[in-house]
């Protein structure tokens, strides 16, 4: 018998879950423990606690907290020593799609992402609605902050469960949710798909217009005194304009062709924009443990936060002699990888074989952050989408990066693309970028030691759709 895609049949169970997300705050918003939606929607404080349990749910350790980032893709990218991968987390190593476990949680991912994107859109309904309950002003600011999460994971779903669009534009295997309810939405061929993801981020780009960090520079904020006092995430801890602008760049660099021009013109966009910095080392690396920002805060364009970041990386990174839960890297692993310069700031991430990134005795004064996007991706996109046009400004944009992480002098070199992946590898450390890198480029996964490489193939890089969730007909 004919099955139909049963979005529906996820969303049900989890929406209800997602707008009660438990969250002790998010930017001094008391999350709402049950309410009606008429009631919920009926003001403007309403409307901004229902994004807030959507910013909530994403930064959970099932999604962006840590699967999608230091976890299921890193794994996945083999960041770390195969050898010493936890059992529990070794189908994530290889890749076994079929065992039941992996279905079990590519299953509840897929869940995650649909449901997010059901509340969002249950959001931009009733901010339709219910438009005389907000301003102007501020209606414009909840579409857009919606309309730009919502291409976001849209587009996050494609880099997970899609071939790469520049080796195959037509598979129809993707629906793409723009109505809230239980209906199941349309299925779209790659392309169309992304021209939806495309077109979700211009619309919020127009909605973001007045976006309140037009008005002011976040690096330049800093970080309080005081616990969890960083004044910058009342801007960045949030999608914002010139995160909807960089998150729309990087899905023009993965579209390919033409589209890369405009991926260099929003990435340089963004870097002109002066509401962004590179680390500074003195201020940010150059201090006391305890104020030490291993997370490059003044680069953030937008980043999440998670009341369990710290925790769940600690789960996997910290060291705990006779542990088979600890994800490590192979030995000499950051000799190679920074082996022209190991006064790099980005060692700063590591302590012998493991990664401190995320698990770094700085609670104090950083709020347990999650990288969504930062400025350095933004110098990346933009080298590379110069490399072939215009190669000198290429190396300029790389050379500028570069610079900011050493006190090394740095020269211009020619830009090609593995002169970038291999910046790339240095860079995504612990954000689960790193696996969308190899995928977009159609490259051979490196490993953390020679003999990890795996050679570049679908088989690996698409997870395959829960069988709960496909039509039949629409199987690749």
């Amino acid at each position: 018998m004919e099955r139909v895609m049963r979005l529906k049949s996820c969303i049900g169970s989890l929406l209800l879950t997602l707008m009660l997300c438990s969250c002790n705050s998010w930017l001094d918003i008391d999350l709402i423990n049950q309410s009606e939606e008429s009631d919920l929607f009926s003001t403007e404080r309403g409307f901004s606690e229902a994004l807030a349990g959507v910013y909530c749910d994403i930064a959970a350790s099932n999604m962006y907290g840590q699967t999608l980032s230091f976890g299921m893709l890193d794994i996945m990218s083999r960041i770390y020593d195969y050898s010493q991968i936890p059992n529990k987390m070794k189908i994530f190593r290889d890749y076994n799609y079929e065992d039941k476990d992996m279905k079990a949680y590519i299953y509840a991912l897929w869940c995650s992402f649909y449901a997010n994107i059901a509340s969002l859109n249950n959001i931009l309904e009733w901010s339709e609605r219910n438009a005389s309950v907000l301003s102007d002003e501020r209606r414009d600011q909840v579409r857009g902050e919606a309309l730009a999460l919502r291409g976001m994971l849209h587009f996050d779903i494609y880099r997970l469960f899609a071939a790469d669009i520049k080796l195959d534009k037509t598979s129809r295997i993707l629906p793409y949710q723009t109505d809230f309810g239980v209906k199941t939405p349309p299925v779209y061929a790659t392309g169309d798909y992304l021209d939806l993801v495309v077109r979700d981020l211009e619309d919020a780009i127009k909605y973001l217009e007045n976006d309140p960090i037009m008005k002011i520079t976040p690096y330049e904020l800093g970080n309080g005194d005081g616990e969890n006092k960083d004044q910058s995430d009342l801007y960045v801890a949030r999608m914002n304009y010139y995160a909807a602008k960089a998150l729309l760049a990087r899905v023009y660099l993965n579209m390919g062709g033409e589209k890369v021009k405009e991926a260099r013109r929003l990435a340089e966009e963004v870097i002109d924009c002066g509401k962004f910095a590179l680390v500074d080392y003195e201020r940010s690396l150059n201090t006391e443990e305890a104020n030490k920002d291993l997370l490059f805060s003044d680069e953030h364009i937008f980043s999440l936060r998670g009341q369990n970041v710290k925790t769940d990386a600690e789960g996997v990174h910290k060291q705990i002699t006779g542990s088979d839960g600890n994800l490590q890297m192979a030995s000499g692993y950051q000799a190679s990888l920074y082996a022209s310069d190991l006064e790099d700031y980005r060692l700063n991430w590591y302590k012998g074989f493991y990664i401190i990134k995320y698990t770094s005795d700085n609670s104090k004064r950083f709020f347990p952050k999650m990288p969504m996007v930062r400025l350095s991706e933004m110098y990346l996109i933009a080298a590379e989408g110069w490399m072939k046009d215009d190669p000198d400004h290429a190396a300029e944009l790389l050379q500028t990066l570069k610079q900011a992480r050493t006190k090394q002098l740095v020269g211009k070199q020619a830009v090609t693309e593995e002169i970038l992946l291999l910046e790339m590898r240095k860079e995504f450390v612990g954000e689960g970028q790193l696996f969308y890198v190899y995928k977009r480029l159609n490259h051979d996964i490196i490993g953390n030691t020679s003999e990890d490489a795996v050679k570049a193939n679908n088989g690996v890089f698409v997870l395959p759709i829960p069988e709960e969730e496909i039509e039949y007909g629409h199987r690749n």
